[in-house]
């Protein structure tokens, strides 16, 4: 068993924690930043499917808890594996070579992972969270994301296509 694959996706989420923690929180639109880690999964979704999309979105969480937020610890896990699922189950009803799905689920999942991330935070007791700064993360998250998307996608579609996945052996 090959294991380039599963090393090469792991590198693909660190790099999207490190340049979300240390170079994004400096590339603000309209104050708010990226969530390069979503997208991250959602492409991983989208490639790969709703088992990969739910366990990668579940690391991806556990590093925006553990590196990026101060919300409660288990947020990001929750938001992140749920999109990633989500994502990846709604794969097989896209075309193939559609240029408009993905960059539609960038802004549908941004606006969603964030939204469902705020509202879950402050259910939770998180007393920042308004229903006005809640609205304006999400669209301004989605925003960037749809921006960032087609870099993301190429990224790990070139990556995926340089590390395929092992093929079944059939003996």
């Amino acid at each position: 068993m090959s294991v380039a694959r599963p090393l090469v996706t792991l590198l693909s989420v660190l790099t999207a924690a490190v340049l979300q923690t240390a170079l994004f929180p400096a590339l603000t639109l309209f104050g708010f930043r990226p969530d390069l880690l979503l997208l991250v999964v959602l492409a991983i979704a989208l490639r790969e499917g709703p088992t990969s999309g739910a366990v990668w979105g579940a690391l991806a969480g556990l590093l925006t808890d553990l590196l990026v937020t101060q919300a409660p610890l288990g947020l990001g896990v929750l938001v992140f594996t749920g999109v990633g699922y989500g994502v990846g189950q709604a794969r097989p009803y896209l075309a193939p070579g559609s240029v408009s799905a993905p960059l539609l689920l960038a802004f549908v999942s941004g606006a969603i992972g964030t939204a469902g991330y705020g509202a879950l935070a402050s259910l939770l007791g998180e007393d920042r969270v308004t229903s006005t700064l809640l609205l304006q993360a999400s669209l301004a998250v989605a925003l960037y994301n749809t921006l960032l998307a087609p870099i993301v996608f190429g990224v790990v579609r070139r990556l995926f296509e340089r590390f395929p996945r092992p093929s079944a052996r059939v003996d």
